[in-house]
């Protein structure tokens, strides 16, 4: 059977450009009109960013101010946008805050505790190695998404 395009996830509904425009707006955390949107993402007109806009609102993602600005809208779902950190540049995802802290950590056993190849040191570092590998796979794997 044939998924109608009203049960695609969010994902699958927007273009591209229109994703890329989601992730500026998400990122800076402000309103934006059309002209500036188009600046940031080197459209050719206004009227390019502002159907980006328009189709963002048909979506209810974003909403328009009493300025003709548009801003995300605080009650929409962004299902699986959650598991990541936007900023000005892009979006990173939240995992890598576990990776590099479990990475740290283990790099910290390595210089500070003596390796004697007791079960502890084997155990300790078997566990730690093992934790981080995962951070940074799930990293890899979201990041993937993301693009």
């Amino acid at each position: 059977m044939m998924k109608r395009k009203d049960d695609l996830p969010i994902i699958f509904k927007l273009g591209e450009t229109t994703w890329r425009v989601l992730l500026v707006i998400l990122s800076i955390r402000e309103p934006i009109g059309p002209r500036e949107l188009s600046r940031r993402l080197n459209f050719s007109s206004p009227s390019v960013g502002l159907y980006h806009l328009e189709k963002l609102k048909e979506e209810d993602l974003v909403h328009k101010t009493r300025d003709g600005d548009y801003i995300i809208n605080t009650n929409a779902d962004f299902g699986f946008l959650e598991n990541y950190l936007f900023y000005e540049q892009g979006a990173l995802p939240r995992i890598t805050m576990y990776a590099t802290f479990v990475t740290f950590l283990m790099l910290a056993y390595g210089l500070f505790i003596p390796f004697d190849f007791s079960a502890h040191n084997i155990f300790a570092l078997v566990v730690g190695w093992s934790a981080a590998t995962f951070f940074w796979r799930e990293f890899i794997r979201y990041y993937r998404t993301l693009k």
